[in-house]
């Protein structure tokens, strides 16, 4: 990577180019006020991440009980407004989709699978694979408010934290791509009656090139 020392310089320069030749960005609702807020927000401690290292839950297996999706009844339902609003726009929403379509696919099952500690409710684990290394897997660990899942109006905060193993899931402000994948789905897509995912037909041509017709 020859590159790598000059990454910031070229960073400025395609800033410099956006802001010289690109339309006006204007996002809806946003402000000074909510700037400072986000800011404030970003100085916070990940506790979800604190909880995890100092307990060591990501190596104490026999802490956790495997469950599949349908018996997590307890996990709130989102709206894709909730979603957009706690991801900080519509990028990661969108990628929710595919990151879970390869899930089911690298896992060869119908079923989500995901853990639960043993002795409390409201905290789960969810391992998946990297997108980009085959070898890697991220876990994934949500602490949510406890409540009927079929409870759409309850009104109190659903999502108390969350925390990814990957380089970009420490955050406090927004989420990786693998958790809102989590919230989307757990909270999202297994409620609706019809999901669309992303065709597999291209990926399958490839993996399987010599079937492919002449």
């Amino acid at each position: 990577m020859p590159h790598l020392h000059h990454l910031g310089e070229f960073y400025n320069i395609a800033g410099a180019i956006i802001n010289r030749y690109h339309p006006l960005v204007l996002m809806e609702e946003a402000n000074a006020g909510l700037a400072r807020e986000l800011l404030d927000k970003s100085r916070e401690v990940n506790i979800v991440q604190a909880r995890v290292e100092v307990e060591r839950m990501c190596y104490r297996n026999a802490q956790w009980i495997h469950l599949h999706e349908g018996q997590l009844r307890d996990f709130p339902r989102l709206t894709l407004e909730y979603l957009r609003d706690l991801t900080i726009g519509t990028f990661q929403v969108r990628l929710a989709r595919s990151y879970i379509q390869d899930k089911m696919q690298r896992d060869a099952q119908e079923e989500f699978q995901l853990d639960s500690l043993f002795d409390e409710q409201g905290f789960i684990r969810v391992r998946v694979f990297s997108r980009f290394r085959n070898a890697t897997k991220h876990q994934i660990f949500i602490a949510y408010n406890i409540r009927d899942a079929d409870n759409i109006d309850d009104e109190r905060e659903a999502i108390f934290g969350y925390y990814c193993t990957c380089k970009s899931g420490a955050r406090t402000v927004g989420t990786c791509a693998h958790v809102t994948s989590v919230l989307w789905y757990l909270g999202y897509a297994r409620h609706q009656p019809n999901v669309r995912y992303p065709s597999s037909s291209l990926l399958n041509t490839i993996l399987d090139a010599a079937q492919r017709p002449p």
